[in-house]
């Protein structure tokens, strides 16, 4: 049986930025080559730091959709900032329908400087095995 080709998306950057009242919107983008680049963004009330963290997550989600097809479904659960060994990490958990199987997903991601990054890298952490894409 001849073996699927893995499809390798890369991230590009998630941008969060705070929008008039108490909103924020997050865009992320991945690319694969050749194909291209996918953007995916999604607007959540309230400030940009957990729910800074929830847009991104969903803005990554929003992206892979449109790299993988609609053969799946990705539902952002949560996302949690949080401190553990003197380090700021972010956890996601996201709800995954893959084809007619449902299954439960999570991912990590050190935080560093840069907590949306980290948001979108544990929705990749997450799901790269699942659809994969790694």
């Amino acid at each position: 049986m001849a073996r699927r080709r893995r499809r390798r998306l890369k991230f590009v950057q998630a941008r969060l930025e705070r929008l008039s009242g108490n909103q924020c919107v997050a865009r992320v983008h991945l690319e694969e080559a050749p194909y291209g680049c996918y953007v995916g963004s999604a607007v959540v009330g309230g400030g940009p730091d957990e729910d800074g963290l929830l847009a991104t997550a969903r803005a990554t989600a929003a992206a892979l959709m449109q790299a993988v097809g609609m053969d799946h479904s990705l539902k952002v659960h949560g996302v949690k900032l949080f401190e553990a060994f003197g380090q700021s990490a972010v956890l996601v958990q996201i709800g995954a329908k893959l084809r007619a199987r449902a299954q439960a997903l999570i991912g990590f991601c050190v935080a560093g400087t840069d907590p949306a990054r980290a948001a979108a890298l544990a929705v990749l952490n997450a799901t790269n095995r699942a659809l994969d894409i790694g």
